[in-house]
């Protein structure tokens, strides 16, 4: 892969990327009356494998002989098709009406390698950078992500950064932390006094914790805490307060927590649910008509190995004030087999409310829809996923990330379409100026190296365009 910034060539494609052919047409110099040949390209930049849909505009024809330029042909009147290899294609369409007099319209298009599309930031040689966590910045606008970075070859250990793209493309890093033991999840809280809170992962075989540490918005340091009995996974914003959500130790066993802080990050209240005699958390948190829904998990945290037993997903409703009005443990799940250790705790977990009440829950690499009420409508384990990967609802069904894949699937779980792609973690997908905008992590010689990449909601690669200000 080519590691090296490509704004020049994507923002001369971005005016290429149009559904109408307005360059490269060539007519027939001597057109027949009453017939013409013409159509339209849902791409005009398009990846390789990537579906390209052509619309007849034609009059008076009665049969269509599409050439794509790659030796496919087709005489359907709005064909399909696909490009193996990059390059660019001429597709010729010739028309035929009853008298058997012929029109012919042609158009080109540019077929580039998928990694085309995608912007390579510089990990320096040695270095391996995982990202953690990608949102928009609620006062710059700007994007920003978490950056596990560590030097596997070095002294250097390993260190999270906060990293922020403003719109000139001009990418400006911050120190956060040194990691604190194994973590994979990471999330942060803006106040409005425009202090940063960071929260990461803190685990080990016996240790289910949470390290958390605040800056202001001139990244002067405020303070740093520790805590090996409260683990943190997200913060959800409603009103005035702001609800951290997880699981704290209580008389020995770990339960389902929300801990309430103010507008100045003080914690006032912290509700605790238990689930029979497991331990519980809670990993996701959304707002709904008449409360709060949570997903996470029911589990048995074990002082000898295997230090984790019984997993298995869990669906909380909650009321206004967080009290329970009903539970669903998910005993279908398989994780139960695959998850041993606190570790396995430590990861990206995202519940979505879809369009038609359903809910799409994702962690541990299984996917589960459930109808309004929690019962089970479909479910599906992609083995060897990294517990670091993406959910996001769309307005007709939702999208998720696996390794290898980006995932469109209806409302009820069926697949509607798949995007294969290098990465093998990705914590999220965000709507950014009408695209669906990810930082993802792939492995390279051993290492994981980054990708900046873009799509629109049906999974087509689309060059990333920072703003006319680029450079």
């Amino acid at each position: 892969m080519k590691h090296y910034y490509l704004l020049f060539f994507f923002i001369a494609l971005i005016a290429s990327c149009s559904t109408e052919p307005v360059e490269d047409i060539e007519k027939d110099p001597d057109p027949v009356d009453g017939l013409e040949a013409c159509f339209q390209l849902s791409n005009t930049v398009l990846a390789i494998g990537q579906d390209l849909e052509i619309t007849s505009c034609s009059e008076g024809a009665v049969s269509f002989l599409y050439d794509f330029g790659n030796g496919e042909t087709s005489t359907e009147q709005n064909p399909q098709t696909e490009f193996e290899a990059g390059g660019e294609y001429t597709i010729t369409l010739t028309v035929t009406n009853e008298e058997e007099e012929t029109d012919v319209y042609t158009k080109q298009v540019s077929v580039l390698d998928a990694e085309s599309f995608y912007i390579y930031p510089v990990i320096s040689e040695g270095f391996s950078a995982i990202p953690l966590e990608l949102g928009i910045h609620p006062i710059s606008g700007n994007i920003y992500y978490i950056e596990n970075l560590e030097d596997e070859e070095g002294p250097g250990g390993t260190k999270f950064y906060y990293k922020e793209l403003d719109e000139s493309y001009t990418l400006s890093s911050n120190y956060l932390a040194d990691k604190p033991h194994e973590s994979n999840s990471a999330f942060v809280n803006f106040y409005p006094s425009g202090n940063m809170n960071f929260i990461f992962a803190r685990t080990l075989a016996s240790l289910y914790g949470t390290q958390e540490v605040t800056y202001m918005s001139d990244w002067g340091f405020v303070n740093a805490i520790n805590s090996a009995a409260k683990h943190s996974y997200g913060v959800l914003r409603d009103g005035s307060n702001w609800y951290y959500f997880g699981s704290t130790e209580d008389g020995g066993i770990y339960k389902a927590s929300i801990e309430t802080r103010n507008s100045s990050g003080d914690a006032f209240d912290v509700s605790l649910h238990s689930f029979g005699a497991a331990d519980a958390m809670i990993g996701d948190l959304v707002v709904r008509e008449s409360g709060y829904v949570a997903f996470g998990a029911v589990f048995s945290k074990n002082d000898s190995d295997p230090r984790l037993t019984d997993y298995k997903p869990l669906l909380i409703f909650f009321d206004g004030s967080f009290n329970v009005t009903s539970h669903v443990i998910y005993n279908e799940s398989v994780l139960d087999t695959k998850l041993d250790s606190a570790n396995d705790l430590n990861g990206s977990y995202h519940l979505e409310k879809l369009s038609n009440g359903n809910f799409a829950l994702y962690a541990n690499g299984e996917i589960i829809v459930t109808d309004n009420n929690g019962a089970l409508v479909y479910r599906e384990y992609f083995e060897g996923t990294s517990n670091n990967q993406a959910l996001t609802a769309l307005e007709q069904g939702f999208i998720i990330s696996t390794e290898g894949f980006i995932k469109k699937y209806d409302n009820s779980g069926a697949l509607m379409n798949e995007l294969a792609y290098a990465g093998k973690y990705m914590p999220e997908i965000i709507d950014w100026d009408n695209d669906l905008f990810f930082v993802a992590g792939y492995e390279e010689d051993g290492k994981v190296k980054l990708l900046y990449g873009a799509c629109d909601e049906d999974l087509n690669l689309i060059p990333i365009d920072f703003g006319e200000s680029a450079q």
